[in-house]
Order: structure tokens, then C-alpha cells, then sequence
């Protein structure tokens, strides 16, 4: 397996009508390869950032590589648009979130091992965490540029939402990651 053949997947599934659906698919056809799929996304640290992570972007499509540190855990978020991960090791507990009369409402948590696969739609805001001693590693799939598309983050603490902005967030990751959990 190489890089371009999960971006030529990735990019025929970004241009079908269900296209989360589509890309969604195509992670479930890659659990079964989650080594190979390892191994081929090794070059890429997946630490420091997205522009450390990323390996493919286009305005239809951002593929990356993320690794979550033991003890990491992001202040709630969006993508923008529709996200799909593939976990390749390591265990992510994800708090999700629903929109109800502009504040977050905590709807559900799902704890993803190697070769789970969870789908976000895009008005879907998440808490990543990693759980235990091991990074967390996966492939993540989103359905657009993320790096251009307008994005939300909310303070971990008082679920005051604002724009994305790195440094911000870096700031919230730092709060949230010595937190007892997501915020409820």
C-alpha cells in the first residue's frame, strides 16, 4: 500500500453524493489492513499540529495522520464539515455533542479502538481524549479543506463558543487535558 493509493480512494469517495458515507466505507474496507495502512503513514509524526499531520488537502478533502499524546484531550470542536477516523492504535474515547439553542449539549460517547471507525456529520462537535499508556493513532478523513473552512471551538470550562484559532486552542487543550472529563 502507498500514500497515493489511499488518496486516489479517498478522492473518489469525496466525489460521490454521500460522500461521508462513501469515505466512511472506505475505512471499513481498510480495517482489516490497519498495519499495512500503519506502515504506510509512518513518515508522518501525526504530533504538532495539523500541518504536521496532513498528508493530502484539497478544497474537497483533508486527509491526516493524527497521534494523540497519553493524557490528551481536546476542548470541544468542529471540523467544518463531515469527519470520518479510522483508528490504527491505541484507544480514543469521543464525547460528542449536539447544537440546542446555540450552546452544546452533550449527546453521546464512544470509546474507539484499533480498527474502529466513527463518522461525524458536520454539525457535530467532539471531545477527543486518548485513553491509557498508548498514543492514540489514527487516519482521519474530512469532506473538505480544514484548513481554509470557517471552524468553532468552545471554552472546556465555560462552553463559551468562539472561532477557531490555534493558539486558543492550544491554550483549551491545556485546560481540558487537566480536567477530570469532557465537559457535560
Amino acid at each position: 500500500m502507498k500514500v497515493h493509493d489511499l488518496v486516489v480512494r479517498f478522492a473518489a469517495a469525496a466525489e460521490a453524493p454521500d460522500s461521508l458515507a462513501a469515505s466512511k466505507a472506505v475505512l471499513e474496507e481498510l480495517r482489516s489492513e490497519i498495519d499495512a495502512v500503519a506502515q504506510t503513514l509512518d513518515y508522518i509524526s501525526g504530533v504538532g499540529g495539523n500541518a504536521n499531520q496532513v498528508f493530502y488537502r484539497s478544497p474537497q478533502l483533508t486527509l491526516l495522520k493524527v497521534c494523540f499524546p497519553c493524557g490528551r484531550r481536546t476542548p470541544p470542536h468542529d471540523h467544518g464539515t463531515w469527519a470520518a477516523i479510522l483508528v490504527l492504535s491505541g484507544d480514543e474515547k469521543n464525547t460528542l455533542y449536539t447544537r440546542d439553542a446555540g450552546r452544546l449539549r452533550k449527546a453521546s460517547e464512544v470509546t474507539l479502538t484499533p480498527g474502529s471507525v466513527l463518522g461525524m456529520r458536520a454539525n457535530t462537535a467532539h471531545v477527543a481524549e486518548c485513553l491509557g499508556s498508548t498514543p492514540t493513532i489514527g487516519l482521519h478523513v474530512y469532506g473538505g479543506d480544514i484548513f481554509a473552512l470557517p471552524r468553532r471551538m468552545w471554552n472546556p470550562q465555560t462552553l463559551e463558543e468562539h472561532p477557531l484559532d490555534w493558539g486558543l486552542y492550544e491554550d483549551f487543550a491545556r485546560i481540558a487535558s487537566a480536567s477530570a472529563g469532557a465537559p457535560a
